[in-house]
């Protein structure tokens, strides 16, 4: 049987994937079937009004989980799901980063729009290769420490002031870091990979703390008093590509699931 029940009617399994957004689902164990559901790789039950992650437990061979727009307030009911590669949880209620213990696969993980206060939990999550914190409550970049293998990081729209905590990860290649409360440039020096800097709308006045990032080629500073400054820093840097159009925004857009 590739199909599950809710409210009397069937959705089939196509390709490895189940789709149930847009249901108006609030609680997952009213669907029916999923034990029977062997072959599924890719469940998207977003766009709901799901409060709380449960009835999963038999999805053991699901990779893709997508839960954006729901009203998911704790992150649980992951633990079966040792083969999770990739978990939307963006735009939901969540306060508190855990729930990840058993998911090491993990290559994807996007939080953004939540009400995170604090980046924690995130210790068992060494091939995450892509994190999207963007749009919560932090002031700290921290948390960090065991991602080494993060390629893309995205932490805009917080209330960052310092740049730190970034040290361990030295495969970073891509930085976003715009619409924070940034004041200078510093505590780059370990990203020896990091080709593209989003720092834009932060209250940066002086351009420095760049000279060892060898491989950075693309670099965001509208919105900050140095962009608008007269000064010669930007002819000392013409390796570096400061951008004035949407490139760095299109490059960082998320791929939509």
């Amino acid at each position: 049987m590739d199909y599950v029940r809710y409210k009397g009617s069937k959705y089939f399994l196509r390709n490895g994937v189940l789709n149930l957004s847009n249901l108006g689902i609030e609680d997952i164990t009213l669907i029916r079937g999923f034990e029977n559901l062997g072959n599924i790789r890719e469940l998207d039950l977003s766009y709901n009004e799901i409060t709380e992650i449960k009835g999963l437990e038999d999805l053991t061979q699901l990779e893709l989980l997508n839960l954006r727009l729901n009203q998911i307030a704790e992150i649980s009911g992951l633990a079966q799901l040792s083969n999770l590669q990739y978990l939307y949880l963006y735009n939901n209620k969540i306060s508190e980063l855990k729930g990840f213990n058993s998911l090491s696969k993990l290559v994807e993980l996007n939080v953004f729009d939540n009400r995170i206060q604090k980046i924690s939990g995130l210790d068992t999550l060494k091939n995450l290769k892509r994190l999207y914190l963007g749009s919560n409550r932090f002031h700290k970049i921290e948390g960090l420490e065991h991602l080494y293998n993060l390629e893309f990081l995205n932490i805009e729209k917080n209330f960052i002031m310092e740049l730190q905590g970034l040290d361990s990860l030295k495969e970073l290649i891509l930085l976003v870091l715009k619409r924070n409360k940034i004041q200078e440039i510093k505590n780059l020096d370990h990203l020896i990979k990091l080709k593209r800097l989003n720092l834009a709308f932060n209250e940066i006045h002086q351009l420095k703390g760049l000279a060892n990032l060898k491989n950075l080629d693309t670099i965001d500073l509208r919105g900050n008093p140095v962009y608008n400054q007269e000064i010669e820093w930007k002819s000392k840097m013409i390796q570096i590509k400061f951008l004035d159009t949407r490139e760095l925004v299109n490059f960082c857009q998320m791929k939509q699931n």
